[in-house]
């Protein structure tokens, strides 16, 4: 299965429904293995698994059609509109501070992308930040977004306006004390007046598997050899007394 399927239909196998993923105990290969006669297939979307499932017999579309109803109750990711970019991020620093990375997967329709890369000395909050920059830096053209990340530091930075007040203050968190991350703060702030970017909070590892893969693409960065400065990072700590 390529990997740039997120939902999996099982018509025919061991247990019917809608699956997120393919591999595991709960994914969707064990429930048509060693089934006779399995029907099942894998979609980028929602959006492609209704229109598939508009072809099948009325006997077995109804109770396809009421899985993808539930399953769109309970993923609003899945109610994103097409001409949106999705994109979920992870960072990671092995000590923190210590060797870090970060990973990114877009969708945007079809289309899907993997990104990551690492710094020899940084923080997983930096990380974090890193994996939303390096996701939107990508992006060609002003783009509409949805940004799905598990860092609370960033989802409630943004959603409770403590950026935008750092920000205010020239970077101050305080009268006497800096805020964190300035720098990256202030690229990420650019580059949302750029595209127009919703921020969402998913739990890490629950078994959202664009969560999962970001996880992965992150700590897998983080121990490369030969990794290049997180200047920002590097200086800052530098300056401490």
């Amino acid at each position: 299965m390529s990997n740039n399927k997120q939902y999996y239909l099982v018509i025919r196998g061991h247990r019917p429904g809608v699956y997120r993923q393919w591999h595991g105990e709960e994914g969707a290969a064990k429930q048509v293995q060693g089934f006779s006669n399995a029907l099942y297939k894998g979609f980028a979307t929602l959006a492609d698994a209704k229109a598939w499932v508009a072809t099948l017999p009325e006997s077995e579309r109804l109770s396809a059609e009421a899985w993808l109803a539930e399953q769109l109750d309970h993923e609003p990711e899945a109610a994103v509109s097409p001409d949106t970019v999705v994109m979920y991020t992870d960072g990671s620093a092995l000590g923190n501070p210590g060797p870090g990375g970060y990973g990114v997967v877009l969708r945007y329709n079809q289309h899907y992308k993997e990104l990551s890369g690492g710094f020899r000395r940084t923080t997983n909050n930096r990380m974090e930040l890193m994996a939303c920059i390096a996701g939107l830096r990508a992006l060609k053209r002003p783009m509409r977004v949805v940004i799905y990340s598990d860092s609370k530091y960033v989802v409630d930075a943004v959603q409770e306006g403590w950026v935008q007040r750092w920000q205010a203050k020239n970077w101050m968190r305080t009268s006497t004390e800096p805020a964190q991350n300035a720098d990256l703060w202030a690229e990420l702030v650019q580059l949302c007046t750029i595209h127009q970017v919703q921020f969402v909070w998913v739990p890490g590892h629950s078994g959202v598997p664009d969560n999962e893969r970001c996880h992965q693409l992150a700590t897998a960065a983080a121990q490369q050899p030969n990794l290049p400065p997180d200047i920002g990072f590097e200086q800052a700590d530098e300056q401490k007394p």
